[in-house]
């Protein structure tokens, strides 16, 4: 029966308002009925049936329409569209169904072929995926195909030196060919390479491989046009399409080693680096702590350095507090006072202007003889050994500056200022040392 009623995407859409069902996709009509047209609807996840029911009933016969006649007429266009369903469903599996895997003869008894349809996840790992240099892809593994509906396999041996053998793992049979690498396609699973004989490559082969987008698991063959990479098959100067086989598996070319070898090598090798890493992750891990460990035994260190050192300082100058409110060290300080005194006084005696004027170095020269006198009346202190360390201190901080200002003559207000606060610092001492320290004013009114 031929498709009589034609429908098209409005009346589609009809369809899906009308029904509740997923959104048609395509649909194409069907050759079988009786009295009616079918269309087979696909959505995404499933595939509906449309009968169109055409009932040409004159007046006459109506009413000899029964109820039966329409169930026997629904039966024979039930038996009609599962036979085309069916039809179309063998057709499509022999497609993307896995081939099985076939027996081979004695050429490849030795052979461990790796089915596609045999492997895992870890594919991708450590197959031909995983490559993606052409040497390595080549030089590692052979490929295997097989025409749908055909029970027999061949095999694609690459020789890097520009050979290929395609060997027919029932029959023995082996085609040479020449090839040469052309680059991997847009998508990154699809190798091409041109195939010839001695005289030239007229072919180019696309090979897909499982993580291909277009043609995954899939080995398509083409007539070499003149343009290199246009595939419009109308265009006689292009590529043109040839044959296409499934990509069905594999070989190991290097050690023979089936799937399995190669997963448990793959995950040692995972489980080796793992480990590698884990072992270098707690050695850095290590080696970050002793650092840590060192740089806060230094920081530690440090501290308790710059502690001692300021426990030494404060003890000193504890200790200098203690010598210079001493008997010893107040007429040690006195008798440095005095020297400063009178080097100011000696360099400029013989100037009009001086530092020190012969009354006031009068009164210094009185002062610490007073102060001499009641420190070692009252204390054990050897004066001549207080002279003696003042001496060496006036030696090696002010004998050259005082020589300097005596050679010179040179007059400044800085030495002025100076010599003043020595002379107030030797009348202080004296005050509190021979006279007891300066006395409340008394009360006069």
């Amino acid at each position: 029966m031929a498709v009589y009623t034609k429908i098209n995407q409005s009346d589609i859409d009809i369809i899906n308002n009308k029904f509740n069902i997923e959104k048609i996709l395509s649909f194409q009509g069907i050759t079988k009925g009786i009295e009616n047209t079918n269309y087979i609807l696909k959505s995404k996840n499933k595939k509906f049936i449309l009968t169109i029911f055409i009932l040409s009933l004159s007046i006459g016969n109506a009413n000899s329409f029964s109820h039966d006649k329409l169930k026997k007429g629904l039966k024979k266009i039930e038996k009609g569209i599962n036979k085309e369903l069916n039809k179309s469903s063998k057709s499509k599996n022999s497609e993307s169904a896995s081939p099985k895997e076939v027996k081979s003869s004695d050429c490849g008894k030795n052979k461990k072929i790796i089915y596609y349809k045999n492997t895992d996840k870890y594919l991708r790992a450590i197959g031909p995926e995983k490559l993606k240099s052409k040497k390595a892809i080549f030089s590692n593994f052979s490929f295997v195909s097989q025409t749908p509906g055909k029970n027999y396999v061949v095999e694609y041996v690459f020789d890097p030196n520009g050979k290929v053998a395609a060997t027919n793992l029932e029959s023995c049979k082996v085609v040479n060919y020449t090839w040469s690498f052309k680059g991997r396609g847009g998508e990154v699973g699809d190798i091409k390479v041109y195939l010839g004989n001695e005289k030239g490559n007229d072919l180019e082969m696309v090979i897909g491989l499982s993580n291909s987008r277009y043609y995954k698991n899939k080995i398509r063959f083409h007539r070499k046009g003149q343009i290199t990479n246009c595939y419009n098959y109308q265009n006689p100067q292009c590529n043109q399409f040839i044959a296409e086989t499934s990509l069905v598996g594999f070989r190991d070319l290097k050690n023979n080693k089936s799937y399995s070898d190669l997963k448990n090598d793959y995950l040692a090798k995972v489980s080796a680096l793992k480990k590698k890493k884990e072992k270098e992750r707690l050695e850095k891990q290590k080696q970050m702590e002793a650092k840590a460990k060192a740089r806060e035994e230094r920081e530690r260190a440090y501290r308790e350095k710059q502690e001692k050192e300021q426990r030494e300082i404060e003890e000193r100058a504890k200790k200098q507090r203690e010598y210079n409110n001493s008997p010893e060290g107040v007429l040690l300080s006195s008798y440095q006072n005095y020297m400063l005194i009178k080097g100011f006084y000696e360099s400029r005696k013989q100037y009009q202007i001086k530092y020190v004027n012969s009354q006031q170095f009068s009164t210094a020269k009185s002062q610490i003889k007073a102060i001499e006198n009641t420190i070692t009346k009252k204390n054990k202190v050897d004066s001549d050994k207080v002279w003696s360390k003042a001496s060496e201190w006036y030696k090696k901080n002010w004998a050259s500056t005082m020589e300097l200002y005596k050679s010179t003559g040179t007059y400044t207000q800085q030495a002025a200022g100076t010599v003043k606060l020595y002379l107030m610092s030797l009348n202080s001492t004296y005050n509190k040392v021979v006279k007891g320290g300066t006395s409340a004013p008394k009360k006069d009114f």
